[in-house]
């Protein structure tokens, strides 16, 4: 019976694509696939989507008296690439493998369900790895679980076995191939037996580190090398499915020798545990796989700006407490069940949610950004990030802060983690002027990047009161609120974002869409609006009343403002303008200020982001923005104008992220018919972190129906078949504005207790 309640299950026909990170905030991961592959190994500090070591295998070995012994991959029938010239090239591709019928999740756990009618064993593979809220630490452990669990389907006794066929892959993480010098030893702790992988070579690279793995059995066969060299064509896999269906595991090659005595011996090893099973009797067996690589590149991440010739590998946070992944085992063995129960505790209390189980979903499997690559931890404890992840490497570096405004799961979960990324971006991106430059600089202390974005910058001051909300750390307001108080005022330069002081943001407002908008808009003010309301509460907490007093009156002119001017009756539209001659420093970020007819505008558009200042202060509590009749009426128009029930007859000049029968709402739409010749980019497009956005404030307008309907729509595109439900990409994959779905659970019931 498990301990975690289950939230989502995907049948056969949806599995195809899912891949359920394992590991901590910040530590690298690998994935359980929906037919119970491991894959997506990604532990030296960067991304590896698709990769997978020579050696990845579970295998299950059955023998009933004097029957015939039977072997199975614990991996699902091979449906893809059959087509190619010579065969299936997969590792073992031709041994027999199970069939998978389920796979069920409630994140950080997963199981997946295997059958065969000839194999006397019905089997399940589970995978977990700890998220406990308002514990980075424990939630940031570099180490996984992964549990089979044998059922006796026969009416006869079964000696049973598991064996993990392994790679020593130290030095080679896909990108870098480098097996040379492994060293493969055995180790012991707890009661569980395994093996310890290192590198006999103490070379400052991202690849080397090391790696545990170990079974929680009584009776553990380590089998540090194999290579069957007497066995002629292909008699590896020979050697593997003969030594495995005489016994049940295989052999070490020298027992008792020192290891290694020549290195290229030692890549390929395996793990074995014996277990006996009555007619009916259900047994598990656990694998701890820990993992500690102490470097990140951040050169080969593209996010060093240093001096020439200065070193870009830089510590990890996670391996601090650990002197090796052996360690981290030893450590870790004994606080696995509480471990455990407190992450069982808090999937249980996402899944009481009163919010419909679509809305808990997208909040809950989400989180996986937290464990993906997007996010790190320097050794100082900086929480950086990037937007997301392309296959091989980090994709666009420096915390946005445009992007990660849009999600709501890190100051709730973990608000150190936030915190830190509000202490970075104030503490080393500001300009004695008081910009910001929306991406943060690595080292910090050597600022590179020239530009301001303005919804970035409003966002982070909207953040800083959200934190404050959170941990009511007064000390810590009035330490930062200077910096806070400067990217306000920031906005008043002459030809600045609010150069006349009159509440309405008109100067040249780059932006998330990577254009700059040039005109009083719903979206950009409403940011600023919201700041200015946050930027009052502050001013008032920490005593500064003149300021408060500014703040609240630009807040007001400013709303009052664009409800007169840019409400059309039905929706907010942009008054297209002419930039200032002469920007405020840090605030165009290309030439396009100079054109008397500036591209890349809305114009009249319906545009989804246009509440998005409603969005992130209802977060915190900052009241109205507009008009309260009037942004229902736009959330309505939204709802009406950009909600499509398909895309069969949909133009996208852009990426489609939304296809065929799949639902969604588009970014934008132009209602009238006065698309600009060339609008905004990416108009056309979907991205879920917009639509769990736009489903959050539509739900905090009352508008429950249309809500469900819009995150339901985002959520189901990822449903296993068509794509992963535990990776919403958008610039690259685990995109962080994708956790804006975490702020569902908030807005359907604003009164429930935080996690």
């Amino acid at each position: 019976m498990s301990d975690w309640p289950v939230l989502r299950t995907f049948d056969a026909d949806h599995l195809r694509d899912i891949a359920m990170p394992i590991g901590g905030i910040g530590t690298g991961f690998f994935c359980l696939g929906g037919g119970a592959q491991l894959i997506d190994w990604q532990l030296m500090s960067r991304p590896n989507r698709g990769w997978k070591p020579m050696y990845a295998h579970f295998v299950a070995w059955s023998k009933a008296g004097g029957e015939a012994p039977k072997i199975r991959i614990l991996e699902d029938q091979i449906r893809t690439n059959l087509s190619t010239d010579f065969g299936e090239p997969a590792t073992l591709s031709g041994l027999p493998r199970m069939r998978a019928e389920k796979f069920e999740g409630s994140f950080p756990f997963g199981r997946v369900t295997l059958t065969d009618p000839d194999f006397p064993l019905h089997i399940e593979v589970e995978g977990f790895s700890p998220l406990i809220p308002r514990n980075a630490a424990d939630s940031s452990l570099p180490f996984g679980v992964l549990t089979v669990t044998f059922k006796n389907a026969s009416n006869k006794p079964q000696e049973t076995s598991l064996t993990y066929l392994a790679t020593n892959f130290i030095g080679c993480d896909g990108h870098v191939y480098e097996l040379k010098d492994n060293v493969t030893e055995e180790i012991a702790s707890g009661g569980w037996k395994g093996m310890n992988w290192t590198k006999a070579t103490t070379a400052r690279t991202a690849q080397n580190g090391s790696m545990a793995l170990l079974f929680d059995q009584s009776e553990v066969h380590v089998a540090r090398r194999w290579v069957f060299r007497d066995r002629a064509w292909n008699g590896e896999t020979l050697g593997i499915m003969d030594e495995l269906l005489e016994k049940g595991f295989i052999n070490d090659d020298t027992p008792g020798e020192p290891c290694p005595p020549s290195p290229k011996d030692t890549w390929d090893s395996s793990i074995s545990a014996m277990v006996k099973l009555a007619p009916g009797e259900s047994k598990s067996v656990r694998m701890l796989v820990a993992w500690h690589f102490p470097l990140r590149n951040l050169s080969e991440e593209g996010w060093w700006s240093g001096p020439k010739g200065s070193d870009p590998a830089v510590g990890n946070h996670y391996v601090l407490p650990f002197k090796d992944a052996a360690e981290v085992a030893t450590r870790v063995i004994p606080r696995l069940d509480d471990l455990r129960a407190k992450t069982v505790s808090f999937v249980k209390k996402v899944i009481a949610h009163p919010a419909p189980e679509p809305l808990r979903e997208a909040a809950l499997f989400n989180l996986s950004v937290l464990k993906s690559h997007t996010c790190f931890r320097l050794a100082d404890g900086t929480f950086a990030a990037y937007e997301g992840c392309g296959g091989g490497n980090g994709c666009c570096t420096g915390s946005c802060t445009h992007v990660w405004n849009y999600e709501a799961a890190t100051v709730d979960l973990f608000p150190e983690l936030h915190r830190s990324m509000l202490d970075s971006h104030f503490g080393f991106s500001m300009t004695p002027e008081g910009g910001q430059r929306f991406r943060l600089s690595l080292p910090v202390a050597n600022p590179t990047w020239g530009g301001a974005a303005a919804d970035g910058q409003m966002g982070m001051i909207i953040r800083c009161y959200h934190q404050y909300t959170i941990d009511q750390d007064k000390a810590w307001l009035t330490g930062i609120w200077p910096k806070v108080k400067s990217a306000i005022a920031f906005a008043w330069q002459p030809g600045g974002w609010d150069g006349d002081q009159d509440g309405v943001m008109e100067g040249v407002q780059h932006n998330t869409y990577d254009v700059e908008f040039f005109g009083p808009n719903a979206m950009m003010t409403g940011w600023y609006c919201a700041a200015l309301a946050a930027g009052a509460k502050m001013a008032t907490i920490v005593g500064d009343k003149e300021f408060a007093a500014k703040c609240d009156d630009l807040r007001h002119k400013g709303g009052e403002w664009v409800d007169r001017h840019l409400y059309n009756g039905q929706f907010y539209i942009q008054h297209v303008g002419k930039a200032p001659a002469t920007p405020a420093p840090m605030t165009a970020l290309s030439d396009e200020y100079k054109s008397e007819h500036p591209r890349f505008q809305m114009g009249a558009a319906c545009h989804s982001d246009m509440l998005l200042g409603q969005y992130k202060g209802g977060r915190c509590g900052l009241g109205d923005v507009f008009d309260r009749y009037h942004m229902i009426e736009a959330a309505k128009s939204i709802y009406k104008f950009n909600f499509k029930e398909n895309f069969h007859a949909h133009y996208n000049n852009m990426r489609s992220y939304a296809l065929g029968d799949d639902q969604g709402t588009l970014i934008c739409s132009y209602p009238e018919g006065q698309r600009p010749a060339f609008p905004f980019p990416y108009w056309s497009e979907c991205w879920t972190g917009i639509e769990y956005a736009l489903a959050a404030v539509m739900i905090d307008l009352g508008l429950r129906k249309e809500g469900v309907k819009v995150a339901s729509a985002a959520k189901a595109r990822h449903d296993g078949k068509k794509r992963n439900p535990f990776n919403e990409p958008e610039c690259g994959s685990y995109y962080a504005r994708s956790m804006s779905s975490w702020s569902l659970l908030h807005a359907w019931a604003p009164d429930a207790p935080r996690f």
